[in-house]
């Protein structure tokens, strides 16, 4: 018994807790979160107004005698006005993206307020016993406004909402002393009124408003589930010729920027095993596979921890972007981190496997604009960057063998970077194939 008691709180718990989530997949979740909350307080409106009109309809012939009646009208006419502005405050603020978190909870509050307020006047101003709370007009909009909570999908919500209403009508239930079945006979003869075809009618446009909620919240599931199809089946057919990095987070608008192509400025770093021909000469086919697949892991880790986007490997070497698919100001400072790192890796690589003759790498790096997109047709599409740019970073990188120097970096990405004071200018021939004249610069250390 106890481990089942303590299986369902952890249950609960975990009602609150939210997985991490993907930028992309974040971002689709605020968007649906801002359209809840608007479908929401446009629902309470629609809803509210509608049952308004019911009772409007309905009460035209009750007797002014009826005392009783009249006064719980007045008060289903205000409790439902009050929840018409509330969904409407709700919405208008859901439209400006401001306090969306905290709407849900709030309105599902405020409509708790609401109709226990308009229970507790025939309660406690009225006279009539909680006992009796089953009857009172107020119940039957607890439904609907549980039913507008659902279209948050959110499972704490709806357990709050369910707590509120589950406390507040079971203190109801025990409010006041019990009565004899007699005196619950004279009592309920005075709810005989609302058994009548006005009530029911009223009743049955209750029913109605949350059935259209509810076909609301499964119009809006349905959408949902189809919109994560599609993302899902683009961000498949994109992982086909995307680099890795790109795929999860470019929308759709993004993609078709892709496909249209565009000339951007990025910094490129381009990395190249040294003498690997070697190694492939004296290990066997399985243990070069395992050799070059951890070197690539090492490039893998040196990107992602500085934001680099791996265009591709060639063999023994990789192309890395800064500045795809947006280009940002730190491009060229983190792609000189990205090279100092990888430097790092290969040296920790070389102490822990103790290579002879030890793994070397040159790394060259430029900045400048280049022609980026999604290149090809639909039988075969690959991303792509090309110009002058990639040429000049290739021949930068192959520098480092004429110059035996292992990490060279132009002069334009030192400027991006600001890093001037940590590097040095040498004496180079000039890049075969590079029409413009480059500066290249070295580490002082």
């Amino acid at each position: 018994m106890t481990s089942r008691v303590s299986s369902a709180w952890t249950s609960i718990r975990k009602l609150g807790v939210r997985r991490a989530l993907s930028d992309t997949t974040d971002r689709l979740m605020r968007e649906a979160d801002v359209a809840a909350v608007r479908r929401a307080g446009f629902a309470r409106v629609v809803v509210s107004g509608l049952l308004l009109i019911a009772v409007l309809i309905a009460t035209r012939d009750v007797p002014p005698d009826a005392l009783l009646v009249l006064h719980q009208i007045r008060a289903a006419e205000m409790t439902l006005t009050l929840l018409g502005l509330v969904g409407l405050g709700s919405a208008w603020l859901a439209s400006r993206r401001l306090a969306v978190a905290w709407l849900p909870g709030l309105t599902a509050t405020l409509d708790a307020v609401l109709i226990f307020s308009n229970i507790g006047y025939s309660h406690w101003v009225l006279g009539v016993p909680g006992t009796f709370f089953s009857v009172f007009p107020g119940i039957w909009v607890i439904p609907i406004t549980m039913a507008a909570s659902a279209i948050h999908y959110s499972p704490r919500l709806q357990a709050y909402v369910a707590a509120l209403y589950v406390v507040g009508l079971g203190s109801l239930a025990v409010s006041g002393s019990s009565t004899t079945l007699q005196e619950r006979e004279r009592g309920l003869s005075e709810f005989a009124s609302q058994f009548g075809w006005e009530a029911n009618m009223i009743r049955i446009a209750m029913v109605l408003s949350a059935a259209l909620i509810l076909i609301l919240v499964a119009r809006q599931g349905r959408a949902l589930l189809e919109r994560a199809v599609r993302e899902t089946t683009m961000r498949l057919n994109l992982t086909r010729y995307l680099p890795r990095e790109l795929a999860p987070i470019l929308s759709e608008r993004a993609f078709a920027s892709l496909r249209a192509g565009r000339r951007i400025p990025v910094t490129l770093l381009f990395v190249d095993m040294r003498d690997s021909s070697a190694y492939g000469e004296t290990m066997d086919p399985a243990r070069l596979a395992v050799f070059i697949s951890s070197f690539r892991r090492r490039v893998m880790r040196a990107a992602a921890k500085h934001g680099g986007v791996i265009d591709k490997f060639t063999g023994d070497g990789a192309l890395i972007l800064f500045g795809v698919p947006t280009e940002t100001g730190s491009d060229a400072a983190r792609a000189l981190a990205c090279g100092r790192t990888l430097f790092d890796l290969i040296d920790r690589w070389n102490a822990k496997r103790r290579f002879d003759p030890p793994v070397r790498i040159g790394i060259g790096i430029h900045t400048g604009e280049v022609f980026c997109g999604v290149v090809g047709d639909e039988d075969r599409l690959e991303f792509t960057v090309l110009g002058e740019t990639v040429n000049t970073a290739a021949r930068i990188e192959q520098a480092t063998k004429v110059v035996d120097c292992p990490f060279l970096v132009s002069t334009q990405c030192i400027s991006a970077a600001g890093e001037s004071d940590g590097w040095i200018a040498i004496e180079h021939p000039p890049l075969p194939g590079v029409t413009r004249p480059i500066r290249l610069m070295k580490p002082k250390f």
